[in-house]
């Protein structure tokens, strides 16, 4: 994978994504609007990118604001950061070590199939739904498919739906998350931007409200 992609991924995305919660009759249907910075820094705006209700997420911590007041921080490794972008902008020590503490055992590596195409299963053993675990296309040697826990009686899907050619690579376009097997949300990514300078102030909290990476 890092010989194929490494260095050849889109630095920046920007993007606006629809989010769909089929549980949550309150919220069933919201805009976000978001910035990527790979390896480490995220950007969340959810609904309005004006009211300051957001998320940063940048160098291993999580950021959050409420009204453009920052309400709580706390640690966040950001294992899909890291699966979908992050790692083809790191060192391969680094990346192991990062996947080991996120509980994907690399001692096993297996073979499988998703939706009709042959793919490697990083983390578990044929056959095993349980332990965490990162499906890899084979041919197009990207992440399709991961399994992790929650907590002890929570295991959470993601599923790549969509992507698209960017750069020297992909991007995904469409997500969707099953816990314990049930759809809990869907991600679609709409008026993709990729490979542009975003200003530094845009994932900084101490200059949180201060510029946006949407004009």
């Amino acid at each position: 994978m890092l010989h194929k992609y490494a260095g050849k991924m889109c630095k920046t995305l920007c993007f606006t994504q629809n989010t769909y919660r089929p549980n949550d009759s309150l919220n069933m249907h919201m805009t976000w609007y978001e910035a990527i910075e790979f390896p480490d820094k995220y950007r969340i705006d959810f609904n309005s990118i004006s009211k300051g209700n957001a998320a940063l997420f940048r160098n291993d911590s999580a950021f959050r604001f409420r009204k453009g007041i920052l309400q709580d921080t706390r640690v966040d490794k950001n294992d899909l950061l890291l699966l979908l972008g992050g790692l083809y902008f790191r060192e391969k020590e680094d990346i192991i070590k990062r996947l080991s503490l996120l509980g994907y055992n690399l001692e096993f590596l297996s073979e499988n199939t998703w939706r009709k195409r042959a793919v490697y299963v990083i983390g578990a053993a044929k056959g095993d739904t349980l332990n965490n675990q990162i499906w890899i296309d084979k041919q197009d040697l990207k992440v399709v498919r991961t399994i992790s826990h929650l907590g002890p009686m929570e295991i959470l899907e993601m599923r790549v739906d969509e992507s698209l050619k960017t750069c020297q690579g992909y991007t995904d376009t469409r997500l969707s998350f099953y816990i314990n097997g049930k759809l809990d949300q869907q991600e679609q990514y709409n008026d993709l931007q990729s490979g542009m300078k975003i200003d530094p102030a845009v994932f900084d909290p101490k200059r949180f409200g201060t510029v946006h990476w949407k004009k």
